[in-house]
């Protein structure tokens, strides 16, 4: 069990990169996001639920995770990879997935991931898994509505 928790909580170890593995977690996030997007083409029903999903599972395996880690310690990477989900349902939301997107997207959520506007701080303070995955969910949340408004005024 100890095995399965450490390959699902570092994002099949991509949390164990040296250098930045928050954003190592968002890049394997977006690779999930294309193959969701692109090759099965999965509907936004399906989408959500996947990305439920995740998140649940995300909730569970931090907080296993934690003794080894600490809290939402850096080689926790399930997080970024559940928010970069979230990030991209405007891709299903009828926001095109461009170059542009994907750029935009990736920075604006490591950007707000990093700097924790309010409420991400005080939601990392949750206890347990529950905390590891609510501060990246919510600057998950802010990232996206911010790719909606930036694509409503691009219009």
């Amino acid at each position: 069990m100890r095995a399965l928790i450490i390959l699902l909580s570092t994002g099949c170890y991509a949390g164990y990169t040296p250098r930045a593995p928050g954003t190592a977690g968002s890049l394997l996030g977006l690779g999930l996001v294309w193959v969701f997007s692109g090759p099965l083409g999965l509907s936004l029903p399906y989408y959500l639920l996947v990305t439920a999903v995740l998140f649940l599972v995300g909730v569970w395996v931090s907080g296993r995770a934690e003794p080894l880690f600490g809290h939402d310690g850096p080689e926790i990477v399930i997080d970024e990879i559940t928010g970069v989900l979230i990030v991209f349902l405007v891709v299903f939301a009828g926001m095109r997935f461009d170059v542009m997107t994907v750029v935009a997207g990736f920075v604006l959520f490591r950007v707000l991931d990093i700097w924790k506007p309010f409420p991400c701080d005080p939601m990392q303070r949750l206890p347990g898994g529950l905390g590891v995955m609510m501060d990246d969910a919510v600057a998950a949340v802010y990232t996206c509505l911010l790719l909606l408004l930036t694509g409503w005024l691009m219009l």
